[in-house]
């Protein structure tokens, strides 16, 4: 509801009026002090003053009219409001501007109070309220910044104090280990918000010399062989729901928050394939993938209590968190004594290069890397409707290889010894 306006002196016993008539907001123009008024509405009663700063703006332009507020009716008497509006239009004949010095004043106290902050309170703060992305990424980012505060030995001292000398504390102790560059990326980048809010001068990971900055490490090799991926399909020690995720990840090149994290509603059963949103891809793109018959079983949970997950591996409403101990149970229930989830992924994409089975970009595309050139570029639209068929058949063909290995434990030749099966048999 807009407000209405009035002029007439403001009296107490015009306050008291306004008051009680709360309804109708309104605004009581002074006449006595220029500028000074008293808005009330159903939640509030305070006094203001408007006011146009002297001078011109910096284009040369006059300035615009604005309003600051004195206090409320509750915390400051007629006189006493009175009186505050007319020193604050003494400031401004000064050439002063009440409201941005007060601004600026606000602001300098937040500023001060977070130098006072300690680096431990500051990355809390930080981790709950600049942090974006998924649960898992938020989980890695704010967890590699806490480790690093840790190991500079730095969470009672202020921001402001942190020195070059302890970001190079914490690079020596991780030296050579892929940790560094997390750790590194994440205090770099809560220095940078720091800076760009004034608390700190100078961000100290930008003094790190290039040659001293943490290289990313070497990109892994591993792949499997037709009998270990055999030994993993007949993994010991493991739960039901387990042992299923790990043959449906060997099936399908998810990546494992991915299939870990899957939903009853992104499996399209008669469709096929599995729809997985920009919010739940490590790229942010919608993502599809064909799903062959062989693994469309694994999908299917039977029904818990209305829990939608697939693969219930916590009890609902709890993520799931024990990566690395399920990791080190498939190592020991299958014998592959160095084996990571992620290394399916470069399997399914050697093998398959190996056997001369389809097209590498086929392949990359199943993937989901943003960086593939059938995911960027001019050719994007185009592959989105053209590589489906191809899709299809390399997941078919795959699902067959890995058969022959589960069965014999042996790839075979790769010329003539995959068939192209169709999905639903």
């Amino acid at each position: 509801m807009a407000f209405k306006s009035t002029k007439t002196k403001l009296t107490q016993s015009v306050v008291n009026t306004a008051l009680r008539n709360r309804d109708q907001p309104m605004i009581y123009r002074d006449t006595e002090v220029s500028g000074f008024q008293l808005r009330v509405s159903k939640r509030s009663a305070t006094f203001y003053l408007d006011y146009k700063p002297v001078g011109l703006r910096p284009d040369g332009k006059q300035h615009g009219s604005k309003m600051i507020s004195i206090g409320s009716a509750h915390s400051h008497s007629v006189a006493e409001a009175r009186a505050a509006a007319a020193k604050l239009k003494s400031d401004v004949t000064d050439g002063q501007d009440p409201a941005a010095t007060r601004k600026a004043n606000k602001e300098a106290k937040v500023i001060e109070m977070a130098r006072a902050t300690t680096m431990e309170e500051a990355a809390e703060r930080y981790a709950q309220s600049m942090i974006k992305g998924s649960t898992r990424h938020v989980t890695t980012e704010s967890g590699a910044l806490r480790n690093a505060i840790k190991e500079m030995k730095v969470e009672a001292t202020v921001p402001s104090d942190v020195t070059l000398s302890d970001v190079m504390r914490m690079l020596d102790l991780n030296k050579g280990r892929a940790c560094a560059v997390h750790r590194f990326g994440a205090l770099n980048r809560f220095f940078d918000d720091l800076l760009a809010r004034e608390v700190i001068t100078e961000n100290p990971c930008a003094r790190v010399t290039k040659r001293h900055r943490p290289k990313p490490p070497q990109p892994r090799t591993r792949f499997y062989t037709a009998a270990e991926m055999r030994a993993l399909w007949l993994c010991e020690g493991l739960s039901e729901v387990q042992l299923r995720l790990l043959r449906a990840m060997m099936l399908l090149p998810l990546r494992f928050s991915e299939a870990c994290d899957l939903v009853a509603s992104e499996v399209e059963t008669q469709n096929g394939r599995i729809v997985l949103s920009e919010k739940r891809t490590k790229n942010g793109d919608l993502f599809a993938m064909p799903v062959p018959a062989e693994a469309m079983a694994m999908l299917s949970a039977p029904a818990n209590d209305g829990d939608p997950r697939v693969f219930a591996l916590t009890e609902q409403g709890k993520p799931f968190t024990s990566w690395t101990s399920l990791k080190n149970k498939v190592r020991k229930g299958s014998g592959v004594e160095d084996f990571n989830f992620h290394d399916l992924r470069r399997t399914f994409m050697t093998v398959l290069a190996e056997q001369g089975v389809g097209d590498p970009t086929v392949a990359d595309a199943l993937l989901n890397h943003r960086q593939s050139t059938t995911r960027a570029g001019v050719l994007a639209a185009y592959n989105h409707a053209t590589l489906w068929p191809q899709k299809v058949r390399m997941m078919d063909a795959w699902a067959a290889l890995l058969e022959r290995a589960v069965a014999s434990g042996d790839w075979g030749p790769g010329d003539s010894a995959v068939p192209f099966r169709r999905l639903g048999g």
